[in-house]
């Protein structure tokens, strides 16, 4: 399969930069575009020279090396409980962990790379770090699609050049990436959660979700919007994520946990079954956040929320790839983190110069739907419903309110009329099979659904003597 126009550029500009000298750089694709691709056809480029290409994790090292082999790229691995002898070695693709720890050995001491390739290079900056001070003049390619740390900050004192490809947007437009959809869900509120090492304390994190109840209606939401869909879903700890199972299976969905002591074999188990789709959701702990190659997987469902905006990118971007065999049309990511009014929409413009931030429009949550679109757009850019039209008449849009009913899909439950959530959903299925009312404030049309729910709490907002509003 030819190069895409856009990957032809990047090895172009990579070649042009290394050759006038500007030989420590990072290349930026984001997740599904292809970045292993560039740099195996730069590994072709280089001729004899020798190249070192380190990777993080062991999920990435099978990955690559698979993709060496695939075009006949000829390599010696190293990692744990190997020790190659690399005499007539020109490729070594190695675990950034062994590397580091057997810098200083004999192994060393005769061969060097005379270009080094650092994939996932936000990670363990510090290792690549020792690694680079090995080989001081020695070229460096870094590869990433988040090209900040996860404390925020740059890689420029790594690697001073940047060479930026083509955004999510523009490769969901070329149709390289799926079109994503985001729909809000409940989050727990963490305003008060102590902030460690650049991200949210862990411990405290699950039990906000387990303690505001946010998990149990996770399922719901799930059932609503994404309903057969292979889902991944990043939990905030391992309590958590087994209880979101526990409540899944509750709700009759076929859901599995997995986390970092699960034994190797049983990870893939599960994964081969998410992707034969023997399971539904796959709840996971510190996992699958780069390398996991699922490209059947059509929804991601966030219950971590992060002030990592590599971190957030990384989890949402394993749902972006196309599928020809199950015809994904897009994907569903079901945000009950808030990380997308924290960190803009998956397919927002980022500016990398300045940590990945999103230049993008302020965001509102679709009164009907619940997807997030843009403030300034009246009409949703997802169920097409038109916040206040204008051009239409009183009367027209009366006429019309029962065909906007039955083409409005079933609308989250709010927050007021939570403690009759199961009625909710009831009396919405009756609203789009009738077509009875929607509210709308500009015509002083009262909802059905509303008018029901509300007889079942009195004015005050009390229901059985508590508030719920």
């Amino acid at each position: 399969m030819p190069n895409r126009v856009y990957q032809d550029d990047m090895i172009n500009s990579v070649t042009d930069l290394v050759a006038n000298g500007n030989d420590k750089l990072t290349i930026q694709l984001p997740t599904g575009s292809g970045k292993t691709r560039i740099a195996t056809e730069l590994v072709t480029r280089i001729g004899n020279r020798r190249a070192a290409y380190i990777v993080p994790s062991e999920e990435i090292f099978e990955q690559t090396s698979s993709k060496f082999n695939e075009l006949g790229i000829e390599h010696t691995v190293l990692k744990a409980g190997k020790k190659p002898d690399l005499y007539h070695t020109r490729i070594l693709l190695a675990m950034s962990q062994t590397l580091a720890r057997r810098k200083d050995t004999n192994v060393f001491s005769t061969w060097f790379p005379d270009i080094l390739f650092i994939d996932e290079i936000h990670k363990l900056l510090q290792q690549h770090k020792n690694v680079v001070k090995l080989w001081p003049r020695c070229p460096v390619i870094g590869l990433t699609a988040t090209p900040v740390r996860l404390d925020g900050k740059s890689l420029s004192d790594l690697t001073p050049y940047l060479v930026v490809g083509p955004s999510i947007s523009q490769l969901q437009r070329d149709r390289f990436l799926v079109p994503s959809i985001t729909y809000f869900g409940p989050a727990p509120d963490i305003k008060n959660i102590r902030v460690t090492r650049g991200d949210y304390e862990a411990s405290a994190l699950q039990k906000a979700y387990l303690r505001q109840g946010v998990i149990d209606v996770v399922p719901e939401y799930w059932k609503l919007r994404a309903r057969g869909r292979r889902t991944i879903l990043f939990a905030p700890g391992v309590e958590a994520s087994k209880r979101l199972v526990q409540v899944y299976r509750d709700h009759g969905v076929r859901a599995e946990h997995v986390d970092g002591e699960t034994p190797k074999r049983e990870r893939k188990a599960a994964l081969e079954r998410l992707r034969k789709h023997q399971i539904d959701v796959l709840c996971n702990v510190g996992l699958f956040i780069e390398g996991l190659d699922i490209i059947e997987v059509d929804c991601i469902t966030l219950c971590q929320p992060t002030k990592s905006v590599s971190r957030y990118l990384q989890q949402v971007g394993r749902g972006l790839r196309p599928s020809l065999l199950t015809q994904k049309e897009n994907l569903i990511v079901l945000d009950h983190s808030d990380n997308t009014r924290y960190h803009g929409r998956v397919e927002a413009h980022r500016d990398w110069q300045r940590g990945g931030r999103a230049i993008d429009v302020e965001l509102r949550v679709c009164r009907f739907c619940g997807a997030y679109t843009s403030k300034d757009d009246t009409q949703c850019i997802h169920c097409k419903f038109n916040e206040e039209d204008k051009r239409i008449s009183m009367v027209a849009a009366q006429e019309s309110a029962k065909d906007l009913s039955k083409s409005t899909p079933l609308r989250v439950c709010p927050r007021w009329a939570g403690s009759v959530r199961r009625l909710w959903y009831t009396l919405e299925r009756e609203r789009v099979e009738n077509g009875y009312p929607l509210p709308n404030i500009k015509l002083g049309i009262e909802g059905y659904v509303e008018n029901q729910c509300r007889k079942k709490i009195n004015f005050k907002g009390l229901h059985n003597g508590k508030r719920i509003c």
